[in-house]
């Protein structure tokens, strides 16, 4: 029997886990397509949509386009850095978003991807790149009403945040034609958790340095990076202590391979907020593309110790551990992973199936590359994990005993 090969999406899974801290960066995707309409535009939850917002492309259909929505610190007070904010209605659709400079976010069905994505929570879920968004209907091919209202009841929107109660709110309302106004989010602090996503020194940044952050932030969503750098280094000029511009910078020097650039800027963040998980799990991230395997296990840890359910911290700590040949220490790293709230991060099961292959327990193996499969279906590790569970079943009905595969 061939032999099943656990690399066949190692070097994938490393670069793409390589991407998850960039969530810093908040370009949509690059190409063609329709051009990114601009969500969360600053309009009171409950206030009528202007005839001016896009629709679809069937005027005839009668169909809600839009979930809206705003989110709030415990204090009431806008959250003072964009957060992601998920929207899940099973394997139909699943996407996320940020919010922009005054908390709210915008999803926009059947128009295409948004400059807001969040390609780093997402990048590996279904519907991220519009794929069930944009067929026929708008909403994943569907047509009529009537589906897509009842297709939007039960969807979740889901918001997971260092340091702060996951939050989940289900869609009841189907709203009217133009949209649903889902109303406010409110983050609460999670007791006894030292770090957070959000800065206290964001809390601090004084009203020039801000704009310019928010420019930075404007740019990034449609792609115009090297603008954004300048506005970011304007920002840090003005507050050298703006964590969350020097790690935005930091994402932005990592994805253009300025690694020298990138880890100064990751260190100036960690400095200016010891607990500002972020800048955590990008420099831990940085450290894993350049084989520094001791080191970014260290840093991800430093993340998990300021906030243990940090499933990107303890993804990026399975794949050194892995890449350190210390597999149980991975598995339980990537189990812990797994138990967090990550429903825009289904590499961790592959992460998991990657070690359980390796280790040779191709029943768990197969579970976690079927839990794979169910959370993205059409991800990007997607054909490879079916060529490898199709080979562990056909060897497992071969043989009276567990299946013979080399690793």
């Amino acid at each position: 029997m061939k032999p099943l090969r656990p690399k066949y999406y190692a070097a994938g899974l490393l670069c793409l886990l390589v991407a998850l801290p960039v969530s810093a960066q908040k370009s949509g995707p690059s190409g063609g397509g329709s051009k990114p309409s601009q969500p969360g535009a600053p309009v009171s939850p409950g206030q009528p949509m202007g005839n001016n917002q896009p629709m679809t492309s069937q005027p005839q259909m009668q169909t809600p386009t839009y979930v809206r929505g705003r989110v709030l610190m415990d204090t009431g007070q806008p959250v003072p850095e964009p957060v992601s904010v998920g929207l899940d209605c099973g394997a139909q659709l699943r996407q996320a978003i940020y919010t922009d400079q005054k908390g709210y976010f915008e999803f926009v069905l059947g128009a295409g991807p948004q400059g807001n994505m969040d390609m780093s929570a997402s990048n590996d879920s279904t519907g991220l790149r519009g794929s069930s968004m944009g067929g026929p209907g708008g909403f994943g091919g569907m047509s009529g009403t009537g589906d897509v209202a009842n297709s939007l009841r039960g969807c979740e929107l889901q918001l997971s945040v260092a340091g702060y109660e996951p939050l989940t709110k289900e869609i009841t309302d189907p709203g009217d034609i133009r949209g649903v106004d889902a109303g406010t989010l409110q983050l609460r602090r999670l007791a006894g958790v030292e770090g957070s996503s959000i800065s206290v020194t964001s809390m601090l940044v004084p009203s020039k340095a801000h704009k310019e952050f928010d420019k930075a932030e404007n740019d990034l969503r449609h792609n115009h990076q090297a603008s954004a750098t300048q506005h970011l280094e304007k920002a840090v000029s003005e507050y050298d202590k703006y964590a969350a511009a020097w790690n935005l910078l930091g994402g932005i020097y990592s994805s253009s391979g300025e690694k020298e650039k990138a880890g100064q800027a990751y260190a100036k963040a960690i400095a200016s907020d010891s607990h500002y998980v972020p800048a955590y799990v990008g420099l831990a991230s940085l450290q894993l593309r350049d084989a520094e395997y001791e080191s970014a296990r260290d840093t991800a840890g430093k993340a998990l110790a300021l906030d243990p359910q940090t499933a990107a911290a303890s993804l990026v700590q399975a794949a050194a551990d892995l890449s350190l040949n210390q597999l149980d220490d991975a598995e339980k790293i990537a189990r812990n992973a797994e138990q967090q709230p990550h429903q825009t991060i289904p590499q961790i099961h592959a992460m998991l199936a990657q070690i359980f292959v390796k280790k040779r327990d191709y029943p768990n193996a197969a579970a976690e590359m079927r839990a794979y499969l169910k959370e993205a279906p059409q991800g990007r590790f997607a054909a490879d994990i079916k060529k490898s569970l199709d080979e562990i079943d056909k060897s497992s009905a071969a043989s009276s005993g567990p299946a013979q595969i080399a690793p």
